[in-house]
């Protein structure tokens, strides 16, 4: 099991993480956080554009770097991640429509200015308006955010 809850992990993606490994002490595998998954906790990590991932079982620490961050969207651009854009102009919109409407909800200040929605003041939606698009400096805002857009139905 990882010292970090799943809530801490989505406030540390994209920061530089040290894994010591169970099977080789001496040896480290280091990168920024790119995921963890929710069920196994095996860890993915980014490093010289390329991801490493390294299995639960042999994970015998996890250091995070709290400093040392690096945008998931850079990743995502080095690694090539949705290249070809999948989202229609059509669901572009009725997602921000949906952002819009959730915000509206729950009384929650935004602003739009093409293309990003600015909430709170200080935190932002970007294209593709999905969880995983909110940038904010503030981990608990930004924490926030993106918990109250996983509410979103995809449908």
């Amino acid at each position: 099991m990882l010292p970090y809850s799943l809530v801490q992990i989505m406030t540390l993606l994209g920061h530089y993480a040290t894994v010591t490994l169970k099977s080789k002490p001496l040896e480290k595998v280091e990168g920024y956080l790119f995921t963890i998954d929710p069920e196994s906790f095996h860890i993915a990590l980014f490093n010289n554009n390329r991801v490493i991932v390294v299995f639960n079982q042999d994970v015998a620490d996890l250091k995070i770097d709290e400093e040392d961050y690096l945008d998931l969207a850079v990743i995502d651009k080095a690694l090539n991640y949705q290249e070809q854009d999948q989202y229609t102009e059509e669901w572009i919109n009725v997602q921000r429509a949906k952002v819009f409407e959730l915000f509206d909800k729950h009384r929650i200040p935004y602003q739009y200015q093409e293309p990003v929605i600015h909430v709170l003041g200080s935190a932002r939606v970007e294209y593709p308006y999905v969880a995983t698009s909110v940038v904010c400096d503030n981990a608990l805002i930004r924490k926030r955010v993106r918990d109250l857009l996983l509410n979103i139905d995809h449908k």
